[in-house]
């Protein structure tokens, strides 16, 4: 009889255990992070998937800062940045641009899409890109930005 109890408690205990793990995913906010230039980064990010065009965008907007990635959706899997799929810019009063960071044309660069949950709405990932200097005022005048060990978790907002 004891042993009856203490098998039942035991289970019960595993059960909570294993509803807990499923929890703590969907409970994870939404972010996005990276080390840009070996100093490490952060934004909130904004999601988007225009189902007419299958075109995903992802943003990341900081203190006066944004990564736009932009892309043709087909689920999980790699895709390799090219042309306009991604850029970064600085801002000033979140209007007034004061750099502009592109795709280099000998870099490689690729967001992978690692877990999508279409009944939850989420996507989640991760990215390496390196950006070239468009342009950009003296305080910005960096030639390159290099965002690695990139993740993001994001929940589709249209």
């Amino acid at each position: 009889m004891k042993s009856s109890v203490v098998l039942q408690v035991a289970l019960f205990s595993l059960c909570i255990g294993i509803i807990s793990c499923d929890n703590d995913n969907e409970l994870q906010p939404d972010f996005i992070s990276a080390n840009l230039n070996a100093q490490s980064w952060k934004a909130l990010p904004e999601l988007t998937i225009d189902t007419r065009t299958d075109t995903l965008t992802l943003l990341g907007v900081g203190n006066e800062q944004v990564i736009a990635f932009k892309l043709k959706f087909n689920g999980e899997g790699v895709y390799d940045l090219s042309g306009t799929q991604a850029n970064y810019y600085t801002t000033v009063g979140g209007d007034a641009l004061t750099s502009l960071y592109t795709l280099g044309e000998t870099a490689s660069s690729q967001i992978t899409i690692t877990a999508y949950n279409s009944e939850q709405n989420t996507i989640k990932g991760n990215f390496e890109i390196v950006l070239v200097k468009e342009w950009s005022n003296p305080e910005n005048d960096l030639n390159e930005l290099n965002f690695t060990q990139g993740r993001f978790k994001a929940t589709i907002t249209n």
